[in-house]
């Protein structure tokens, strides 16, 4: 079989990290004969899809003209990323397996910009064949009074559009430590029990008013005033997080809209790609798939032995077992 580990987390060295690593090493070790490919967002450069439904157009072109009649560098979207070396990988891919932390009921924006990518399978027949198994591990601290839902959802939309089934979630929330370790076993759902377990769990939440969790009291400025008409904003304008002002926007008479103008110092994004993480982890892997495929998926970026992962997706071929040493992991 080929297996594909996607990591939706931007941390190389986090929870969803150590699992990740893990199920790949045990991969390594029960299943010497398949095909693996461990891609973690954190090494990828992946951009947001930008909805030009170019890749619309490049379809329809591929479909009137057939491969053959294609230039090499052809790709359906016209972003130049990782994105290219990810398509690659899911094209060869007999089973999919989602590794991801919860963000606000959902997945990390990261890995959502991976999932978002995925539109040129919309105008294929992948959803018209037969679905490959796709598996769901949710990783988190816990203490989300609103589940995590949204981020089944999600992946269960986007790797349907791509051909794939999601079958199983494994509830990985508050069951693996700050260091990494896995302090009780995952609580495993098929879909349809997923769903089902969700619908009745409606209960009221506990905690603070509104979302169930804690309000953070900021502290006021020396000499602020505390209380009284002197500490009420301005009108049209509201408290921020820290207590200051902060001005709404407003329509003028001639109904456009009418901003501050405020000074303020801006930061240009950049910065460079983060590191891998290191180490050889050990666990174990569930899920299983039906398919059957030959040789091994290189691609761009893509290491073919184990051992650190320097940047983009690692793969490995049948590759013999050995002693592994359990990575550190943190967050």
């Amino acid at each position: 079989m080929n297996r594909l580990i996607i990591v939706g987390s931007p941390r190389t060295d986090g929870r969803s990290a150590h699992l990740a690593n893990m199920l790949f090493e045990t991969c390594i070790e029960e299943c010497p004969d398949d095909e693996l490919a461990l891609a973690p967002v954190s090494t990828l450069s992946v951009a947001g899809c930008m909805g030009c439904d170019a890749c619309r157009d490049n379809i329809a072109k591929l479909v009137e003209l057939g491969e053959e009649a294609l230039e090499d560098d052809f790709a359906p979207c016209v972003i130049d990323d990782d994105m290219q070396e990810i398509y690659e990988l899911i094209d060869s891919a007999d089973e999919i397996t989602v590794v991801s932390p919860v963000y606000f009921a959902g997945p990390p924006s990261q890995l959502k910009a991976l999932l978002d990518r995925l539109q040129p399978y919309y105008w294929t027949n992948a959803r018209a064949e037969e679905k490959r198994p796709a598996v769901l591990h949710a990783v988190g601290e816990g203490g989300d009074p609103h589940g995590f839902s949204a981020l089944v959802t999600i992946v269960r939309s986007a790797l349907a559009v791509a051909g794939f089934r999601l079958e199983t979630v494994f509830d990985w929330v508050g069951k693996i430590d700050n260091d990494g370790e896995i302090t009780a076993e995952a609580e495993v759902y098929s879909i349809e029990d997923f769903f089902a377990a969700v619908d009745s769990a409606v209960t009221p939440v506990q905690g603070a008013e509104g979302d169930g969790a804690a309000i953070i009291e900021f502290p006021q400025a020396e000499g602020a005033p505390s209380s009284g008409e002197e500490n009420s904003p301005e009108p049209g304008s509201s408290r921020g997080p820290r207590g200051g002002a902060r001005t709404r926007l407003s329509l003028d008479d001639a109904g456009g809209a009418k901003s501050p103008h405020a000074k303020s110092a801006s930061r240009q994004g950049g910065g460079k790609k983060p590191a891998s993480a290191n180490g050889k982890p050990k666990g174990s892997h569930p899920g299983g798939g039906s398919r059957k495929s030959e040789g091994s998926q290189k691609s761009r970026g893509a290491q073919g032995k184990r051992g650190s992962q320097q940047g983009g997706a690692r793969t490995k071929g049948a590759a013999k077992k050995g002693n592994s040493k359990k990575g550190n992991g943190r967050g």
